[in-house]
């Protein structure tokens, strides 16, 4: 296998890799035999059916040099001749000392942008709450005041808009003020899925999408109220 690949474990997917980024991943214990592989994501096989993903162990021989398994192997029907342990350590470890620290952060800030899914810093979610907070209530609050102008308008006789336009005025501010709420609100709470807020914020937000909701479903009820009343 040339081609990148993607690898899985459960339901965790990453990639894809180039083949030295796997022999880098596997070296770090980040990539095993019990992990899955595939190319486009829609097939996959297991890795252990892929010897050529992992690095090739390297053994010790008697006399102290060091020689990868394939090398031993082939010298053992062949006259090779033998390659001083320390010009081979030199000149496999010193490159990868310069060029390993660099791929591991790259490959360290590729998966923290994955996971992340955004480039920038994280926003002050504890602001964005506490305007959702302030903004359901106040508009739930005057809420029950024109409840109670509804409330004591329908009792002595039908609905007039010519005489009721503080109400109306009223109502509309209201109206206005559950739909930023729940704006607002929709708008937290996907940030704090997406950036993990606090458990507080969380309730805070929570609390203004309540009344934000309420605000909006009672106002459309009073306006239909309102109209049926005004036109009866």
């Amino acid at each position: 296998m040339t081609d990148p690949l993607y690898i899985r474990l459960g339901l965790t997917v990453r990639g894809p890799y180039s083949l030295s980024d796997l022999h880098e991943l596997a070296v770090r214990g980040s990539f095993s035999k019990s992990h899955e592989v595939s190319a486009d994501k829609k097939s996959w096989t297991s890795a252990s059916n892929h010897p050529e993903l992992f690095p090739v162990p390297r053994r010790q021989s008697a006399d102290g040099k060091q020689q990868n398994a394939e090398t031993t192997d082939a010298g053992k029907g062949s006259t090779a001749r033998p390659v001083d342990a320390e010009t081979l350590e030199r000149s496999q470890v010193q490159p990868r000392a310069h060029t390993a620290p660099d791929r591991t952060s790259q490959m360290t800030a590729d998966e923290a942008l994955r996971l992340t899914g955004s480039s920038g810093p994280a926003p002050n979610l504890s602001k964005q709450a506490v305007w959702v907070a302030i903004t359901g209530p106040v508009g739930f609050m005057l809420l029950l005041v024109c409840t109670a102008m509804i409330v004591l308008s329908l009792r002595s006789s039908p609905f007039r808009p010519a005489e009721n336009i503080g109400l109306m005025i009223l109502l509309s501010i209201d109206l206005v003020l559950g739909g930023v709420a729940v704006a607002l609100g929709s708008f937290a709470i996907r940030l704090f899925h997406q950036h993990s807020g606090a458990i507080r914020e969380r309730n805070l937000i929570v609390i203004g999408l309540s009344c934000g909701y309420t605000i909006l479903i009672l106002c459309i009820l009073y306006s239909v109220v309102l109209l049926i009343s005004a036109v009866g």
